[in-house]
């Protein structure tokens, strides 16, 4: 496991609740100014996040950057049903995250008429049923937090910082770090907080980074704007390489669905590690990745890659 991810996994494995949150983002300032770059906070106030605003890490001036590297910081809550995020089957995908609520739904109404039933209540169903519904959705804000978040999104964090460490200050005016909260869930509150704050950044290649733990290919998936862009794709194929391990695979046609921080982007790019499942096709299964931590040769090669694509930015 590199440095960075073995640190953020031992001395900051949660950062889902405020106290938390606050104490990695210290650590965030601290690192990236220890390496030189002007890095501070951004905030915004905000109805739906725990403790009411939201705050990102911001590094370089993203009104200047040329390109923008993003990973959300924050942990979530742990799911009823392990995570699992298939890329290039959007159906899939949709499909599988329905089964949750599907299957609340009927625990709920199982519960509801074994309770009442039996008790000749028929009255009471209906109230019994909603408040179990309000306990799931009571869940879903306040439940246990997710402990093994290697892959979502210690990992992403981890390359980041490999990437700003491995610059030379040659190539670190053509770029911006931003380290968002409350990207969990597909939320992207963070990454609305950062867009509005830097108008410009809506017409700038942003590049997220999100569950690089584990896999042995490394999807790029641009955006349907970014599709066009040929000189960035172009720089995308320049700058990743093949192994004999692994795979950089730029997926430029076909349906392509990520459910992240890439969203709130226009001319946004993903990047993530994935494996081939039977029946999912490419699909990410961020638990899986604590068998192992997160894998070096992946950050390695996104460390690289990356460098390589930041520098094609000043030719």
């Amino acid at each position: 496991m590199s440095r960075y991810a073995e640190q953020i996994a031992r001395e900051f494995p949660l950062r889902h609740k405020a106290q938390e949150k606050e104490r990695f983002r210290t650590f965030l300032v601290g690192e990236l100014r220890r390496m030189g770059y002007s890095a501070g906070l951004q905030s915004r106030e905000s109805m739906l996040s725990r403790g009411g605003s939201v705050t990102n890490v911001v590094a370089g001036d993203p009104e200047t950057a040329r390109v923008i590297l993003v990973a959300h910081y924050d942990t979530g809550i742990r799911e009823p049903l392990p995570p699992m995020i298939c890329p290039t089957r959007p159906v899939t995908y949709a499909l599988y995250q329905a089964l949750t609520p599907t299957l609340a739904l009927l625990l709920s109404l199982v519960l509801s008429f074994a309770v009442t039933m039996p008790l000749n209540m028929p009255t009471l169903t209906l109230p019994l049923f909603l408040l179990l519904i309000i306990c799931g959705l009571l869940y879903l804000r306040f439940g246990p937090s997710e402990t093994r978040n290697t892959d979502d999104n210690t990992s992403g964090v981890a390359a980041l910082l490999e990437t700003a460490a491995a610059l030379t200050p040659r190539y670190r005016g053509q770029v911006a770090f931003a380290f968002l909260d409350c990207g969990m869930g597909g939320r992207m509150l963070g990454a609305r907080a950062f867009r509005g704050a830097y108008p410009s950044v809506k017409e700038k290649t942003v590049i997220n980074v999100n569950c690089v733990a584990w896999g042995d290919e490394l999807l790029i998936l641009p955006s349907k704007y970014s599709r066009w862009n040929t000189e960035v794709l172009d720089a995308i194929n320049d700058s990743f390489e093949n192994t004999e391990e692994k795979t950089c695979f730029l997926k430029t046609e076909g349906l392509a669905y990520y459910p992240s921080d890439n969203r709130a982007f226009r001319y946004s790019v993903t990047i993530c590690a994935c494996e081939k499942l039977a029946g999912f096709g490419r699909c990410i299964l961020p638990r899986r990745a604590e068998r192992g931590g997160a894998d070096e040769e992946n950050l390695r090669l996104l460390r690289e890659g990356l460098c390589r694509l930041i520098a094609a930015y000043q030719r």
